[in-house]
């Protein structure tokens, strides 16, 4: 269940004692300090500084301002400290403490499904890579290319040629997918893509020059700190939005003026929104449906009718031909007289009628205006 406070980690106190001893305390400008010291020990790689810093900055901002998001961001960053270091148990532990502190976040389900990938539980990774799919759609192409360089780490190249060839078809040049599959074809066990993979490699530096350090490093599955620099390097979001001080978090000073129905609005709005364009979607996804059934009910309609007017065409002329010969000879007695055709007396098919005199009368035609068709006036 959802944290309602969110609780102590279970790690050795010191880190957090020297901090405080040092001139720090339990405010805002001890947080952000805490939190600049750890993200610069782990731009530099040093994990086990990073790790205690950030567990500082939670301690800390857990007692001060127990801000969910920013709680959130430090217990990820021990993650990736935690993983990178190859401690596997921890760092599934704090991911099952980040999904409580925020459910259903993306981002822990797929630390989760990682972690779990290099512990060799395939089927939770698989769930855990399902959820975050679930939660973020954005983030499909990516996880696929993932997985299948998690594939690739175990030596099966055809099955993550597959994989990245489906990402492909969709993001025809997606970078993550660009170098696994062009790896994938380099260290094929038949030897015989190299040249698919010069493409690959040669698609992925046009897109960018700073991933050549990158391409052509055989991976294997006791390289935990590879699999997390990529990760770090094709996320999105990961890498640069990492545990910040409160004040750049767009809805901490809402939050912090405690102003909750301002916020239920704007969640309430964002969930409308969303609601509506889904909605939307579908109704737009069922009228073209239904008009692609229509133009396909007219198109046949039209081809019934099409054959239905040929077939009355052909029937007519042939019905026409056949009334319109005349033969002899015209007295049935002469048997001795061989049948010939009287063409003389055929009338052409489709010849209109010649008009006999008094036809115009019969058929109810006006006579002439002088004539005593017209109506007389009244005698005065």
């Amino acid at each position: 269940p959802p944290l309602r406070c969110t609780p102590s980690l279970e790690a050795p106190q010191g880190p957090l004692v020297d901090f405080l001893t040092s001139g720090h305390g339990y405010d805002d400008r001890s947080v952000a300090t805490a939190v600049a010291l750890a993200n610069e020990h782990f731009e530099k790689r040093e994990l086990a500084r990073a790790i205690d810093f950030y567990g500082t900055a939670y301690e800390i901002g857990r007692l001060h301002f127990d801000y969910k998001p920013l709680m959130h961001d430090l217990v990820i960053r021990r993650v990736i400290c935690f993983s990178m270091l190859g401690d596997l148990q921890k760092a599934l532990q704090e991911t099952e403490l980040a999904l409580r502190v925020v459910p259903n976040s993306a981002t822990a389900y797929l630390y989760r499904g990682l972690v779990h990938s290099k512990l060799g539980a395939a089927d939770e990774a698989n769930h855990s890579f399902h959820l975050a799919v679930a939660q973020c759609r954005e983030m499909r192409d990516y996880i696929d290319s993932l997985v299948a360089f998690l594939m690739l780490a175990q030596g099966h190249c055809d099955r993550a040629i597959q994989v990245c060839s489906h990402v492909l078809a969709r993001e025809p040049s997606f970078p993550f997918a660009l170098l696994v599959r062009g790896d994938a074809y380099k260290f094929h066990p038949s030897g015989y893509f190299t040249r698919q993979a010069a493409d690959d490699y040669t698609l992925l530096l046009d897109r960018d020059m700073s991933l050549q350090p990158l391409i052509g490093d055989l991976m294997t599955p006791w390289q935990h700190n590879r699999f997390d620099e990529l990760l770090l390097r094709f996320h999105p979001r990961l890498l640069w939005e990492g545990p910040r001080p409160y004040e750049e978090y767009p809805m901490c000073g809402f939050y912090r003026r405690r102003r909750p129905f301002l916020v239920a609005a704007f969640v309430l709005l964002a969930a409308a929104r969303l609601k509506a364009g889904v909605r939307s979607t579908q109704l737009v996804r069922s009228v073209e449906e239904r008009n692609e059934e229509l133009l396909h009910a007219r198109a046949e309609a039209e081809r019934k009718v099409r054959q239905l007017v040929e077939t009355q065409q052909k029937l007519a002329a042939l019905e026409s031909s056949s009334m319109s010969e005349v033969w002899g000879p015209a007295e049935l007695e002469h048997t001795r007289v061989r049948k010939y055709r009287r063409y003389w007396m055929e009338r052409p098919l489709g010849f209109p009628k010649r008009c006999r005199p008094g036809d115009a009368d019969a058929e109810g035609e006006p006579e002439d205006a002088e004539g005593g068709g017209a109506p007389s006036p009244p005698a005065s």
